[in-house]
């Protein structure tokens, strides 16, 4: 249980560190989307493109460390001492862990696909355009979640 633990703290540290990139991502992209809604995109394709987007890498990123975990988990395995992990020869990536792997893979990329494109939604479009981008008062609910998380990261 303690190994289960430890690898659940290791995973949260990395969700979380992937979430924080994956907000800033989104927020240094804020005035690309606002030029684009000036220019007269619908606030429905502009978050449709977002999420998608987001989805997409966040899907890619899980299948990528799918693979590597079916294929590092049998070699990491076979180089445990006899005896040290009861049925070691058993352990395995498995139906269950795919699916929690790609459940919180697309729950990623859903959420922090949203928040951009929720932000821009909510900001005042002129006033983004006129600052150059720069981190204003359209962006105070991103600053506060980023600050949290970075907050909540444990070293």
């Amino acid at each position: 249980m303690l190994l289960v633990g430890a690898v659940g703290l290791v995973l949260l540290i990395a969700c979380v560190n992937l979430a924080n990139l994956m907000l800033a991502r989104g927020v240094a992209r804020l005035q690309e989307l606002a030029v684009r809604l000036a220019l007269g995109a619908t606030p429905g394709t502009l978050a449709r493109g977002v999420v998608w987007e987001s989805l997409l890498l966040s899907l890619l990123g899980g299948a990528a460390g799918i693979a590597l975990a079916a294929v590092a988990l049998p070699a990491l395995a076979s180089q445990l001492p006899p005896g040290l992990v009861p049925r070691s020869s058993a352990i395995r990536v498995d139906g269950p862990a795919l699916l929690f792997a790609v459940a919180l893979s697309a729950l990623t990329g859903l959420l922090f696909g949203l928040l951009p494109a929720w932000q821009v939604l909510r900001a005042n479009v002129n006033e983004m355009l006129k600052s150059g981008g720069a981190r204003g008062a359209s962006s105070r609910f991103a600053g506060r979640v980023q600050g949290a998380l970075i907050a909540g990261q444990w070293r």
